[in-house]
C-alpha cells in the first residue's frame, strides 16, 4: 500500500482501469470500472477491482493531461483518487477520457512529484550537475523571487521575462501578465515553445475569424488534411472531434491524407499520400491551378460576394486601387462598366482586364489564376514526390464533391452548402516559409467557397451572442469589418477581444520599431514571442536587452526551441531563474528557486478554458459550455496554483490591488462581484465571482462544484458566422503586404539589423526550406517527428503509465526508417544507430524498419526525448530527442512573418556497432 492508500501499479493500471482509455485509436473510453470486489487494480484481470465502485463520490472537474482540458469525473474514496473518467454531463469531450487523461491518476500520486519549495546551494549551473537542492519554506522562497526579480527590474523593465506552455493555459496567460502589474516587466517577454501558433492561428484568424479551425464534421463529406491528425491522436478539442470524425468516417465521409509518415490519420484515411518534408505548399498550389485552370472549378459567386478577387490591381503598380477619399477597394461594375469602391458595386466583374483614368488593372482573380499556373502537377512532383496524376486525382474529387452553387438549410437559416474541407496544423509549421504553406493549404477552401460555408472550414468559436439569455451577458464577441475592403476582422484565442491583422498593418511607422525580444513589432501578421529564443542568445542581433530573470512555468525551455545545447547556455546566462512545476526536468538544473504548483487535480483554474476559440470546438449540437476545475483531494503538502503564487506576490509587495484588477479585466468579472482589493487573494472567493459575473448569481461557484458544467445552446450565426447574410468578406488578394513590408524594410534599415521581407506578398508561394538542397550526399535524411494518441509533444514523457504503454510498443522510443532504405544501407530492426547532422549535432536511437514512412525520412514519436534528469526516472535516457538536430538560432533558419523555426535539416546515419 502506498501512502496515498493507492494500491495500484503500471500494470494493474494497463491491464485494469485504465487499458481501453489507453489502446484506444480514437476517442478514447471511459476506464473499464470492475464488477468484482476483493483483488487489487495490480491483478491483470480487468474483472477485479480494488474498491467498492458504489463507495465514495464522483466529483466533477477538468483534465489537464494535455491542452484539450476534457471534463471529466473523479471517483474519490477516503480522500483518494481511485478512477478518472469522462463526464458524460458535459459536451467537452462528450464523456469520454483518453490514455493521457486516464494516466493523470499517476501524475497526481507520481513518488518523483516535488511539493515544497527549494533553492539551490551548488552554485555551479549544468546538465548532470546536482543543483544542491534544499527544501525551505514558502516564506524563504517568496522573498528569495521577490529579491530577485525587483532587482532585475531596477536595471531596466525589460530584464524580467518568462517562460511557459500550455501546462495551464490560463495560468500561462495570467502569470506573464501578472509580472508586469507587479514588476513594471513587458508583458512581451514571455517566451513559448515551437509548436505554439506560427502561422496556423494567424492564417485561420483571417479565414474564419478565429485563431483555430476546424472540418465542419456534422456535413462534411470529403477532407484533405496536411500536417494533422486531427480526430484520431492530436489537435485542439480532441476527444470532441474524435466523436464527430468516427461518426463521420463510418457514415462514408473520405480522408485524405498528405503526411510524410503513416501516423495515426494517414493510418485512417481512404488515401495517405506520403510527401516530403516541408512542400506541402506546392502540393496544395498545384491542386489549386488543377481546379481553377484545368478543371475549371472554382465558385465564382463566392469568390465575387466573399473575396476581393473582383478587385482591380495596378499593372504597373501592383497595389489595388482605391477609393481617393475612403481608401476602399475598386471593383468593376458591370451594371454600367465603371469602377466603384466595393461596397457601391451593383454587379463586380471577378474576371478581367481593364483600363481606370488610363491606367491598366487587372483583376486579383485573373492574377491569381495566373499566378499558379506554374504550379503544375508535374512541377510540384519534381518538388513533393507526390505522383502527378495522385494530385489531379484529389483535386477532381475534391472539386466535384463541393457541391458549387448548392444550399441547405440548418438551423432555420438557407446558407451555402460546401461539404468538403482542407484541414492543417503544425506539422505544416515546422519550416521555413510555414507561413506560406499554411495560406497555400487554407485557400483550397476559399476557391471551392468552403470557408465558412456548412460543411467546410469554420472558426472553433468565431462569434457569441451570449451564454446566457441576458442581452446584456458579458460573453459577447463578434468579428467586426476592415471597412476598407470589407474583410472580417478576428477574435483573439482564449480572451475573445476583437482584433485585427489589418490594423496591425497600418500601425504608424515608429510602432514597428520592437521594443523587447519578442519582436513582435516587426510581424504584424505575427502573435508568437518566438524570436525571444534568438533574441536572448544574440541580444546584440536585434539590438535588444536580454532578460536576466525568468519565471519558467510548466514547461522545460531546453526541449522547446532547437538545439539543446544552445538553449542551456541561453539559460545559463541568467541571473536568476524561478521554476513553478510539478517536477525537476532537464531546465530545472539550471534554476535557483523551485516552487511547487499543485496538479490539476488538486487546485481550481478559474474557467479553465478561459472564453474558448482554443481548444473547444462549435457546432450547432455541441451548446456553449463553461466547466469546473476544482480540487477532488487536498492539495498534497499545501502546494499552490499559478494564481496563487503570483496572488502571494502580490500581498507580499503591497499590489493585490492592482492584481485583483488585472484577474478582474482577464475574467470580464463585474464591479460588484469582485473579489476585495486590499486584503489577501483568494482564488475560490475570486472563482465565484468569475461565474457570477459570466453567469449569474443562481450560477455560483458552489452550483459548479455540484454540477460540473454550465451550457447554453448556440445560434446558428455563431457556428456559421455568415449566417443570414452577414458582412464580411476574405483576402484573395493580400495588399496589405505592400505596406507591412514597406515599413518593415524602412524599419530594418533604421535599426541596422538582419530581418527578411521575401514572404511579403500578395499570393502564397511554396519556397525551399534551408536545407533543401543535397550539399553532400552522405547528409540525405530528413529527420520528423509526430505525436500519437497517448504522447503530445512534452506532456506525460515522464509519466509512469504512459512510459509502460510506450515501452509495449516497438515504434515508441525507436527511430524509424522506411525498410527499403534500410536494407540499402545495410541497416535493421534493433540496430543501435546515430543520426549526425550538418551541424556538429547528434542524437542515437534504436533502429525499427517500416513500410509506412517516406524514403527521404526517419521519425519518431515526438521531439523531445532522452531525459537527462535523474529526478524522473521513468523517461531517463528514453528515445531520441531528434528536435536537437536543428540549430535554433540561427536567423536564416527563421519565417519572418510568424517566426517559425526551420527544423529541417538533413542527416546521415551511423550505425554503432
Amino acid at each position: 500500500m502506498s501512502e496515498n492508500g493507492l494500491n495500484v501499479s503500471r500494470r494493474g493500471f494497463v491491464a485494469g482501469a485504465g487499458a481501453a482509455a489507453l489502446t484506444a485509436g480514437l476517442a478514447g473510453c471511459a476506464s473499464g470500472t470492475a464488477e468484482k470486489e476483493g483483488t487489487d487494480l495490480a491483478s491483470t484481470s480487468p474483472e477485479k477491482t480494488a474498491y467498492d465502485p458504489n463507495a465514495g463520490e464522483w466529483i466533477p472537474t477538468t483534465c489537464n493531461m494535455c491542452f484539450n482540458n476534457c471534463s471529466i469525473k473523479a471517483h474519490v474514496i477516503d480522500g483518494v483518487i481511485v478512477e478518472l473518467t469522462g463526464n458524460p454531463d458535459s459536451p467537452i469531450g462528450y464523456g469520454h477520457i483518453c490514455g493521457k487523461g486516464a494516466a493523470g491518476i499517476m501524475q497526481q500520486y507520481d513518488p518523483n512529484r516535488i511539493t515544497k519549495p527549494m533553492k539551490r546551494t551548488n552554485p555551479e549551473k549544468g546538465i548532470d550537475i546536482d543543483p544542491g537542492w534544499v527544501e525551505i519554506s514558502w516564506d524563504e522562497a517568496y522573498d528569495l523571487v521577490d529579491e530577485a526579480f525587483s532587482k532585475a527590474v531596477a536595471e531596466y523593465p525589460g530584464a524580467l521575462g518568462s517562460m511557459s506552455m500550455v501546462a495551464s493555459q490560463t495560468g500561462s496567460l495570467v502569470k506573464g501578465m501578472a509580472l508586469g502589474a507587479l514588476y513594471g516587466a513587458y508583458e512581451p517577454a514571455n517566451a513559448i515553445a515551437d509548436l505554439c501558433g506560427t502561422g496556423v492561428h494567424q492564417v485561420s484568424y483571417i479565414y474564419t475569424g478565429a485563431g483555430n479551425a476546424k472540418p465542419d464534421y456534422e456535413y462534411c463529406n470529403y477532407l484533405i488534411q496536411f500536417g494533422t491528425n486531427a480526430g484520431v491522436a492530436t489537435r485542439h478539442g480532441f476527444n470532441m472531434t474524435a466523436e464527430l470524425f468516427s461518426k463521420r468516417r463510418a457514415e462514408g465521409m473520405r480522408l485524405v491524407n498528405f503526411d510524410p509518415h503513416m501516423s495515426a490519420g494517414a493510418e485512417a484515411a481512404d488515401l495517405w499520400v506520403p510527401i516530403r518534408p516541408s512542400t506541402d505548399a506546392a502540393a496544395a498550389l498545384a491542386m489549386a491551378n488543377v481546379l481553377v485552370n484545368e478543371l475549371g472549378i472554382f465558385d465564382a459567386e463566392y469568390l465575387t460576394n466573399r473575396t476581393n478577387g473582383p478587385a482591380l490591381v495596378s499593372d504597373e503598380t501592383q497595389r489595388i486601387l482605391r477609393h481617393p477619399e475612403s481608401n476602399k477597394a475598386l471593383y468593376m461594375d458591370a451594371s454600367d462598366n465603371t469602377a466603384k469602391p466595393y461596397d457601391e458595386c451593383v454587379q463586380p466583374v471577378l474576371e478581367g482586364t481593364f483600363e481606370v483614368d488610363g491606367a491598366a488593372c487587372t483583376t486579383a482573380f485573373t492574377l491569381y489564376k495566373a499566378h499558379i499556373s506554374r504550379y503544375t502537377p508535374e512541377y510540384q512532383e519534381e518538388i513533393t514526390t507526390v505522383p502527378a496524376a495522385t494530385i489531379r486525382q484529389i483535386a477532381k474529387e475534391f472539386g466535384e464533391a463541393a457541391h458549387i452553387g448548392e444550399t441547405i438549410e440548418v438551423g432555420g437559416v438557407t446558407m451555402p452548402y460546401r461539404p468538403v474541407c482542407v484541414d492543417l496544423f503544425s506539422g505544416l509549421t515546422r519550416h521555413k516559409h510555414a507561413y506560406h504553406a499554411c495560406w497555400s493549404v487554407i485557400m483550397l477552401n476559399v476557391i471551392v467557397g468552403a470557408a465558412n460555408s456548412v460543411g467546410g472550414l469554420i472558426g472553433f468559436d468565431p462569434a457569441c451572442n451570449g451564454i446566457t439569455d441576458d442581452p446584456e451577458n458579458v460573453v459577447q464577441f463578434r468579428p467586426s469589418i476592415w471597412e476598407e475592403d470589407g474583410f472580417m476582422n478576428d477574435v483573439s484565442l482564449l480572451m475573445a477581444y476583437p482584433g485585427s491583422y489589418y490594423e496591425r498593418v497600418r500601425k504608424p511607422i515608429e510602432e514597428y520599431k520592437p521594443t523587447d525580444m519578442s519582436m513582435l513589432a516587426l510581424q504584424p501578421l505575427g502573435e508568437d514571442a518566438h524570436f525571444f529564443n534568438l533574441a536572448q542568445c544574440d541580444p546584440d542581433l536585434y539590438g535588444t536587452q536580454p532578460i536576466k530573470a525568468a519565471l519558467v512555468y510548466g514547461c522545460n525551455p531546453i526541449k522547446w526551441w532547437g538545439n539543446h545545447d544552445e538553449q542551456i547556455e541561453m539559460l545559463k546566462n541568467l541571473d536568476f531563474i524561478v521554476g513553478v512545476d510539478l517536477f525537476l526536468n532537464e531546465s530545472s538544473y539550471l534554476y535557483d528557486v523551485f516552487l511547487p504548483e499543485a496538479n490539476y487535480l488538486e487546485r481550481i483554474d478559474p474557467l479553465p478554458h478561459m472564453f474558448f476559440n482554443h481548444r473547444v470546438i462549435c457546432g450547432l449540437d455541441v451548446p456553449w459550455a463553461y466547466p469546473i476545475m476544482q480540487p477532488v483531494v487536498e492539495p498534497k503538502d499545501g502546494v499552490k496554483s499559478i494564481f496563487e503564487i503570483m496572488g502571494d506576490l502580490a500581498d507580499r509587495r503591497g499590489m493585490t490591488a492592482n492584481y485583483v484588477g488585472l484577474m478582474n479585466m482577464v475574467y470580464r468579472v463585474k464591479d460588484e462581484y469582485s473579489v476585495p482589493m486590499d486584503q489577501p487573494f483568494d482564488l475560490e472567493a475570486f472563482a465565484n465571482s468569475v461565474a457570477k459575473s459570466l453567469v449569474d448569481e443562481e450560477h455560483d461557484f458552489e452550483w459548479f462544484k455540484e454540477h460540473g458544467v454550465y451550457t447554453h445552446p448556440r445560434d446558428v450565426d455563431e457556428v456559421y458566422i455568415w449566417a443570414n447574410n452577414a458582412p464580411g468578406k476574405v483576402p484573395l488578394y493580400w495588399d496589405f503586404m505592400f505596406e507591412a513590408k514597406e515599413k518593415v524594410e524602412k524599419t530594418v534599415e533604421e535599426l541596422g539589423i538582419y530581418w527578411e521581407t521575401d514572404d511579403y506578398q500578395p499570393f502564397p508561394d511554396w519556397k525551399p526550406c534551408t536545407e533543401w538542397e543535397v550539399t553532400d550526399p552522405d547528409f540525405t535524411l530528413f529527420p520528423i517527428y509526430y505525436t500519437d494518441s497517448i504522447n503530445v509533444d512534452s506532456w506525460g514523457l515522464g509519466n509512469p503509465y504512459i512510459n509502460e504503454v510506450n515501452e509495449s510498443n516497438p515504434y515508441a522510443y525507436a527511430v524509424e526508417m522506411n525498410a527499403a532504405v534500410a536494407s540499402e544501407k545495410g541497416l535493421a530492426d534493433g540496430d543501435k544507430i546515430r543520426l549526425v547532422s550538418q551541424h556538429d549535432s547528434s542524437v542515437e536511437g534504436i533502429l525499427m524498419t517500416s513500410e509506412k514512412i517516406h524514403p527521404e525520412c526517419m521519425a519518431v514519436i515526438c521531439g523531445s526525448w532522452g531525459s537527462h534528469s535523474e529526478f524522473i526516472p521513468s523517461s531517463k535516457g528514453k528515445g531520441t530527442p531528434i528536435a536537437h538536430l536543428a540549430p535554433g538560432h540561427d536567423p536564416k533558419r527563421f519565417d519572418y512573418i510568424c517566426s517559425a523555426l526551420d527544423q529541417t535539416v538533413r542527416v546521415k546515419v551511423e550505425k554503432i556497432s
